[in-house]
């Protein structure tokens, strides 16, 4: 097992170009997140009445936020900037996971080629991949969402609530992981050449490994944020700043990382190491 995380790790190594553009793709994401929610929340915090103008004046902001909400058009540019970055982001996803996958799998060819020459060659599939993994992510709300309404109107206490929701949770994220997991091993089949079913054969063939170098590589990663965190608060300002940024980069390569390891079990599996 650590064999397939140590030739992980250097298959990811020799990956500068795409781990650099995740990094720039990563920040340019949330700085355009931090400028949705600044345009929207300080606007509304300047307009909030301070404590020396009374409870009156607090009651009223809030009526009047209700009209313009329920009964004016504000709402709607919100929405359409909202839905506006989800398509971006729908998009974005499979680009840059195809210039990925094709860069794992093209070694011999320099970096920024075989990147670019993913995304033209990949992104298509990708796409389609990708719309299905969503309606698959979604399909179990349409039952689960109304069992969770159910519990969550008859029972009255905190802890009667968590107990019923956790294994619907639980058995939801666990669904989700799984299917994370073959939509991967399918890019992987896809980025070779081979068949989307391929792929999830592999995956079922090496799904004992597949798992454990996924926890292990969680594990990493959990250590990496709570070692980044605990420096950050010991050594507080420039010096924290720095870090972070850093930490942003090192957490993009631990994912580069794990996709990797996930592709030497695929390389293993397809007998084609």
């Amino acid at each position: 097992m650590l064999k397939l995380i140590k030739d992980g790790w250097n298959i990811a190594w020799r990956q500068p170009f795409a781990v650099l553009t995740l990094f720039i793709y990563n920040l340019l994401w949330g700085l355009a997140l931090f400028k949705m929610v600044y345009s929207i929340i300080v606007p509304l915090l300047h307009r909030y009445p301070s404590a020396s103008l009374g409870r009156e004046a607090t009651q009223l902001f809030w009526i009047e936020s209700q009209f313009r909400l329920t009964k004016t058009d504000m709402l709607h540019s919100y929405l359409w900037l909202g839905f506006g970055l989800l398509a971006a982001r729908m998009l974005l996803t499979p680009l840059i996971n195809a210039g990925l996958y094709y860069s794992l799998h093209h070694t011999l060819l320099n970096s920024g080629y075989r990147f670019v020459h993913g995304i033209r060659q990949l992104f298509f599939p990708y796409l389609g991949l990708y719309a299905l993994q969503i309606a698959l992510s979604l399909a179990p709300l349409y039952w689960l969402a109304p069992e969770a309404a159910h519990i969550l109107s008859t029972h009255y206490t905190y802890e009667s609530i968590v107990q019923s929701l956790l294994p619907i949770i639980s058995v939801y994220l666990l669904y989700g992981y799984l299917l994370r997991l073959v939509c991967m091993y399918v890019q992987f089949a896809l980025a070779d050449g081979s068949s989307a079913w391929s792929g999830m054969f592999t995956m079922l063939r090496g799904l004992l490994p597949a798992v454990s170098v996924s926890v292990i590589m969680l594990l990493i990663g959990a250590v990496l944020t709570v070692t980044v965190l605990s420096v950050s608060l010991i050594w507080a300002g420039f010096f924290a700043l720095i870090l972070y940024q850093l930490y942003r980069l090192a957490n993009v390569f631990c994912r580069v990382w794990s996709i990797a390891s996930q592709y030497r079990i695929w390389l293993a599996k397809t007998d084609t190491l």
